[in-house]
């Protein structure tokens, strides 16, 4: 039986009717459920604020009246997120918060989602959801008087993947991969060359800043290199072959949006059914989004452009 998931992720600068309109578009398709794959706080749309635009998506997932998982990224803030969930979640049945229920089992597959990031921007870097390998257990941690963050330890994979053929890994984070040309976790991003103050802060040799905001220091003059790499995490990619987990749908890149290949990124062509899929699904600042489809351990894609 096949089953077929919307995903959403990386909203930014996106209006708000564009989420409603993805949403919408998801569901026109038929889609069985939804998965908010991570930066969907809208923290640089110049209206709303983070928690007001965070209470417009999740409102449009509740009207589309779909299960609804919800996995946090790199720009939500567990003080901000997580009440506003719990209101939700007491008012419709059909959302999910994926940081409490990481795995679904499905008849004939499994979802395990992996919430959180390795790389968090904003306010999030103290108070955010911090994705690492770690001899810490997942959970809440007060960080100092900097407030609430919450460690998701990727070790927990161990415990959740108890099928790996069944497994469809969501996370906001791409596994490490070695093809700039290919691979879905490619990332243009700038370098600091040397330290430097900026804004009333000191940046350090070797920090990292996304493609746009690099290419704006780059224009005012500042050591920064502009990069081009593959930037997925190691340690992931690590547990991720030691399980056998051969299918993860992430977000996260955006210069990636819409790649998919299979282990030895080798691309996949949308429609054809695979037991190897790595697919950056969604850029919705850039008015992308996907469906994955699922049959029994094949799965396959299609790229929707809302343009």
């Amino acid at each position: 039986m096949k089953t077929n998931y919307g995903v959403i992720s990386d909203i930014h600068r996106a209006h708000p009717k564009n989420v409603e309109q993805a949403f919408q578009e998801l569901k026109r398709r038929a889609v069985q459920a939804i998965v908010l794959n991570g930066d969907i706080v809208g923290d640089q749309f110049y209206i709303l604020d983070p928690l007001d635009y965070f209470t417009h998506v999740l409102t449009y997932a509740a009207d589309a009246d779909l299960e609804t998982y919800i996995l946090p990224g790199s720009h939500e803030e567990v003080a901000q997120l997580e009440p506003v969930v719990k209101a939700f979640q007491g008012k419709y049945k059909n959302l999910v918060y994926t940081v409490e229920e990481p795995k679904i089992e499905k008849p004939d597959h499994h979802l395990v989602f992996l919430p959180g990031s390795d790389w968090r921007a904003g306010l999030a870097v103290e108070s955010g959801f911090m994705l690492e390998r770690t001899s810490n257990p997942s959970g809440l941690y007060r960080n100092g008087n900097k407030g609430l963050i919450r460690v998701i330890n990727m070790n927990d994979l161990k415990k959740l993947v108890t099928d790996p053929e069944k497994t469809v890994l969501f996370s906001h984070v791409p596994r490490k991969f070695y093809n700039v040309e290919t691979g879905f976790d490619m990332a243009l991003f700038g370098e600091a060359t040397l330290d430097f103050p900026l804004q009333g802060h000191f940046v350090e040799k070797g920090s990292v800043f996304p493609g746009p905001v690099a290419y704006k220091l780059k224009e005012q003059g500042l050591p920064v290199r502009i990069k081009n790499e593959d930037r997925g995490n190691r340690d992931l990619e690590e547990i991720m072959k030691e399980l056998g987990i051969k299918k993860q749908v992430t977000g996260h890149f955006h210069e990636s949006a819409q790649r998919a290949h299979d282990l030895k990124c080798n691309p996949v062509e949308q429609g054809n059914f695979t037991d190897e899929l790595f697919w950056m699904a969604s850029y919705l600042d850039g008015l992308k989004v996907g469906i994955l489809t699922v049959d029994g351990n094949k799965v396959s894609y299609e790229n929707i452009d809302l343009n």
